[in-house]
């Protein structure tokens, strides 16, 4: 892990964050869903934290035996958020029925990502497994992609002028990436967890990034230094989704920005 030099104040404050700021660098954003705006629920215009522009909540699934949606997860409601709560909170995800449900949340950063920013989020899931029979054959998957654009009309804009994509994909025993680096998705090696995983993504140059992955139960970090993202361009907006992710619920949290000192 990265070295931490913090005033008291900020040692209390970031103790739940998930990456560690260096000695060279500065939080400018942070956000986790056990912030005062998050009180009342997780959805459309919610803005906690800094940093950060509103929430933009999208689902399709509505209807008999189709649901999707968002809400404040908590490990008394949520058995299964057993890694990433934050002050027993986190973002949470549904997306299950007999249809190809989505739950799709966008989010722009006030400023866009820089050349030394490091940007790190916290995810966990179940592994993906048919709530009914009937289910919709196609290909579950959750994650989280960084975007160059700020299109959040559809869920079907989750990936929309994406240069990086992370997420556990239906069928695959690893986390995967979509980025540069390949043709299609990338195995990184670190196999799925349900107590989830602490995400970091560095930008190094125009359209290239360091990875660091840690597992939140035993803290292993796994680092993919030197990939490439799909193109160069300002990352000035995520979405985090839940593209069919059935049987089990996704959950987020604890996303922060660092920026190196000048």
């Amino acid at each position: 892990m990265k070295n931490i030099l913090l005033t008291a104040v900020c040692v209390l404050r970031l103790a739940t964050l998930p990456a560690l700021v260096r000695a060279d660098q500065t939080n400018i954003a942070e956000d986790d869903a056990s912030q005062e705006a998050y009180k009342d629920g997780f959805g459309s215009g919610k803005n906690g934290g800094s940093g950060f522009g509103e929430w933009k909540t999208t689902s399709e699934g509505d209807g008999p035996d189709r649901h999707a949606g968002f809400f404040v997860a908590t490990p008394d409601n949520n058995k299964d958020l057993n890694g990433i709560a934050n002050n027993g909170k986190a973002w949470g995800l549904y997306a299950n029925g007999t249809g190809f449900e989505q739950a799709v949340a966008f989010r722009p950063f006030k400023e866009p990502l820089a050349v030394g920013d490091s940007f790190s989020f916290m995810m966990e899931n179940g592994k993906i497994e048919k709530k009914f029979e009937t289910d919709d054959p196609a290909t579950g998957s959750i994650g989280l992609t960084l975007r160059t654009g700020n299109a959040s009309d559809t869920p079907a804009d989750y990936n929309k002028d994406s240069i990086f994509e992370f997420g556990f994909y239906e069928g695959k025993g690893n986390y995967q990436i979509y980025d540069g680096s390949g043709s299609d998705k990338t195995d990184t090696g670190v196999p799925f967890t349900d107590s989830g995983v602490i995400v970091t993504i560095t930008i190094t140059g125009a359209d290239t990034y360091d990875l660091e992955i840690q597992t939140a139960s035993d803290k292993k970090l796994t680092k993919l230094p030197g990939r490439k993202l799909s193109s160069a361009g300002s990352i000035s907006s995520l979405a985090i989704f839940d593209r069919d992710g059935e049987k089990y619920d996704a959950f987020f949290n604890s996303l922060q920005v660092a920026r190196e000192n000048k």
